[in-house]
């Protein structure tokens, strides 16, 4: 019932914050607008959020900072949050969503801004990976964050004996049907034709709801050495 209680006050205090910043934001949205800035400028991180954090409303300042993240997201401007996210991940480190999604968009959404300039895009996917080796440290006895890092090894970087690796990790843990799935993909992109056979068995005997997918790789490796069948000619 307390946990009920502080989660609702702290709704309501985030709720009365925006009702009383909401005036004073439009005024100065207008006054940029007039001086020829674009941009929104919020009072988070700054005036707000810092008097929470002395004020020792961690949870709370956290909210309001990832509220914020919201909004540059889905007005894109990925490339500001990264910032953000970290006062997010300093306030509250066990907080996985924010450390998965600044993963996210440092090894995909920002590295393909500067795709023309290889080094640059190498440098944005290797800060996402460095980003979510640093959220594992303070989550390591959840799944999330290493299939977070397992898949970019996969899928981005092509790094399989790496996403092998986390992609194991993860599964040492309760976790989503996916992500056995993703290992046995996995294990065959390293070269591990055993291992995949073995995993996609596993799921299939286990009920996994991956278990028709499960069938028709284990079929495709049988016949034709790969799960990718050959286009007929």
């Amino acid at each position: 019932m307390t946990k009920i209680t502080y989660r609702n006050s702290s709704i309501a205090a985030i709720v009365l914050l925006f009702l009383l910043l909401s005036p004073l934001q439009n005024k100065i949205d207008l006054q940029r607008k007039q001086m020829g800035f674009e941009q929104r400028l919020l009072l988070m991180p700054g005036q707000i959020t810092g008097s929470l954090i002395l004020g020792g409303f961690k949870g709370l300042a956290a909210d309001l900072l990832w509220l914020q993240v919201e909004e540059l997201f889905h007005s894109g401007q990925s490339y500001k949050m990264l910032p953000i996210l970290r006062s997010v991940t300093f306030l509250q480190p066990k907080f996985v969503t924010p450390w998965a999604v600044g993963g996210w968009h440092l090894s995909y959404n920002i590295s393909v801004m500067v795709k023309d300039h290889p080094e640059q895009e190498k440098a944005w996917i290797q800060a996402g990976v460095d980003f979510l080796k640093e959220g594992i440290s303070y989550n390591p006895e959840r799944y999330d964050l290493y299939f977070e890092l397992g898949w970019t090894f996969f899928n981005k970087v092509k790094n399989y004996a790496e996403a092998v690796k986390y992609l194991e990790l993860a599964c040492k843990f309760p976790r989503p049907d996916y992500i056995d799935d993703a290992l046995a993909h996995a294990y065959e992109k390293n070269g591990q034709i055993d291992r995949a056979m073995e995993t996609w068995k596993e799921i299939i005997n286990s009920g996994n709801s991956f278990s028709p997918t499960a069938v028709r790789m284990l079929h495709n490796l049988k016949t034709y050495g790969s799960t990718i069948v050959p286009e007929k000619k």
